[in-house]
This record gives C-alpha cells, structure tokens and sequence, in this order.
C-alpha cells in the first residue's frame, strides 16, 4: 500500500473519530434528555404531556416532574381539575446554550450532530399552566384572580434571572445572557397567555 493510500485512511480515521467524540458533546455538555418542572395554578390539577400526538409524560397531580427527550418539536401540556375548565399550555423547544459548548470542544461537527438528534433544543425548565375557574362572580373578581397570578410570575421570573446571575462566572458570560433571555422571553409569552385567559374566562 502507497503513502497516498495510507495517508487517505488515516484522514478518514481521524473524521470517524472526530464524529464519534463529538457525537457525545451534548450528552456531556447538556445531555439529550431533562426534566421538566409542571405546575399548575391552582395546585392539584392532572397533566398530560403530548408531543406530536403521542404521550410523553404524565403529572398527577401537579406540581411534579416529568423527563422528555430533548428535542425540536413543540409539546403540548394539558391540565384538568375540577370546577376549572381545560388549559391546554404549548411548551416550545428553543436553542440551548450547550450548543455553544460543543463548539468549543467538538467544532462544527458536534453541532451538526446534536443538530440532527435534537439534542442542541431545550424546552424551559419550568412550565405554568394557569387554570380559569368555570366562571367568576364579577369583573373585579376576575381581574383580581389573574392580577395575582401576574404578580407571582413576574416576582418568579425575576427570582430565576437573579439566580442565574448570581451563579455566572466572568468564563461563561455569553450562556448566561442566553440562559436570562430565554426566560424572560418565557415570562412575556406566559403574561400574553394570562391577558388573553382573562378576557375570555366567563362572569356571572
């Protein structure tokens, strides 16, 4: 076998290498799976997480755990309890940070990877499902119902972004900007969510 021959297949052994050691970032780095914290307002509701029509986890009753495989597509998190109507909450996947840290150790190739497998997607950590009562006795009572809410998830919010804060070194600046705007924008979608439950939730 000629130099030209040998040196074209140690080329190749070292991309399946490469491949292959980066094919593991994100498992080391974010892992491919994680648990998502469901709750409910008020407490106590029963839970179904669904993902492209199948079931992926169950809380019952809530607050509780459920693990799900990191992944691209949108879920969907469907809470009943009695003398609530049904709330159906979408739990979209969005760009992790760990994929940044696969760059850093494994290259492009490593994000190519976890690109395909889902595993560079993470969905938030904590989802709140807000249920309406079936009706309210007034307006003032229904305002004051989601008024109270809204405190809670902001006062939340901001608790989260003050601990990611706190825990971020002067290294990993940039994941923790990333990691503080995700759930801001998490914290704006769910005050979206709340205004337009409390304009359709039925007085009287």
């Amino acid at each position: 076998m000629n130099t030209t021959k040998l040196a074209a297949i140690g080329r190749l052994m070292a991309v399946v290498g490469l491949v292959l050691t980066t094919a593991a970032c994100a498992t080391v780095v974010g892992g491919t799976t994680q648990d998502v914290f469901i709750e409910s307002e008020p407490a106590g509701a029963s839970c179904k997480v669904d993902r492209l029509g199948a079931n992926v986890g169950v809380v019952n009753p809530t607050p509780g755990r459920v693990n799900v495989s990191r992944s691209k597509e949108t879920m969907i998190v469907g809470c009943t309890r009695d003398g609530y109507e049904l709330s159906n909450e979408v739990v979209a996947s969005s760009f992790s940070g760990a994929t940044l840290g696969n760059v850093l150790l494994g290259g492009v190739v490593g994000v190519v990877v976890d690109a395909a497998s889902g595993a560079n997607n993470k969905y938030p950590d904590r989802v709140l499902v807000v249920l309406t009562p079936s009706s309210f006795p007034s307006d003032d009572a229904r305002d004051a119902h989601f008024a109270g809410i809204k405190a809670r998830i902001e006062e939340g919010t901001a608790a989260e972004i003050k601990l990611v804060n706190s825990r971020c070194s002067s290294t990993n600046r940039e994941l923790c900007a990333i990691e503080a705007k995700q759930i801001a924008d998490a914290r704006d979608k769910a005050l979206a969510d709340l205004d337009r439950k409390r304009i359709a939730a039925k007085v009287g």
